[in-house]
């Protein structure tokens, strides 16, 4: 748990994946001026041999390259890396690639050639939003491992729970008495570690943690 928070609080790397070399030059340059080190992949493929999804990441990211798009590798982070922070650069950019980017969870989109200071206030907020969406993705990864190893029984009485049902209904629903229903909330409070039934409840609505329940 310490290890996730320490991951979770470090600054965002910031990566330029850009297969033109002087473009990767001069935007190492603008960055080194406010005191960012960028990380240069000169392709898809070799940001993926550098990143693993386990540290929060500002990608400043061409839309067009050899072997792999930028959208493309966009669809493949979100498959494992959905926290991390994309920047779209492009010659090429329209309405319709844009949007459709942004609804993939891309932050801007820029045009090339464009204005340094909007590229440094966009890579400024990518930095901070990184470090919010992976810090988010670690606490719903850590709920999700503590609800999965409930039993098909506790999560089902958690899934009742989270639809707002007291211990009585509950058990009225499942056939069992209150007595029974009550010492599953302990086992779940307990094996959770959450402070309360309630807590966990908040947490897991508020990061969207799946609860499955098998089916009959």
């Amino acid at each position: 748990m310490t290890e996730s928070l320490a991951a979770a609080e470090r600054p965002a790397t910031v990566y330029v994946v850009d297969d033109d070399p002087e473009l990767c030059e001069s935007v190492d340059w603008l960055l080194d001026s406010i005191g960012i080190k960028p990380t240069i992949c000169h392709s898809a493929d070799q940001f993926l041999a550098a990143y693993t999804g386990d540290h929060p990441a500002c990608i400043i990211l061409d839309v067009r390259m050899p072997q792999m798009s930028g959208t493309r590798l966009q669809e493949k982070l979100n498959e494992f890396a959905p926290h991390v922070a994309i920047i779209f650069v492009s010659a090429h950019g329209d309405i319709r690639m844009s949007v459709s980017t942004m609804q993939a969870g891309a932050m801007d989109f820029l045009e090339k050639p464009y204005d340094p200071q909007r590229l440094l206030d966009a890579v400024q907020r990518g930095v901070e939003e990184a470090r919010k969406r992976f810090q988010a993705f670690e606490s719903r990864q850590s709920i999700q491992a503590k609800v999965d190893v409930l039993t098909p029984r506790e999560r089902e009485i958690l899934a009742l729970v989270i639809e707002g049902l007291p211990s009585q209904n509950i058990a009225r629903r499942l056939g069992m008495s209150v007595k029974t229903v009550d010492v599953h909330r302990t086992r779940i409070k307990s094996k959770t570690d959450a402070d309360s039934i309630n807590t966990l409840v908040r947490d897991i609505l508020r990061f969207d943690v799946n609860v499955p329940v098998d089916s009959a």
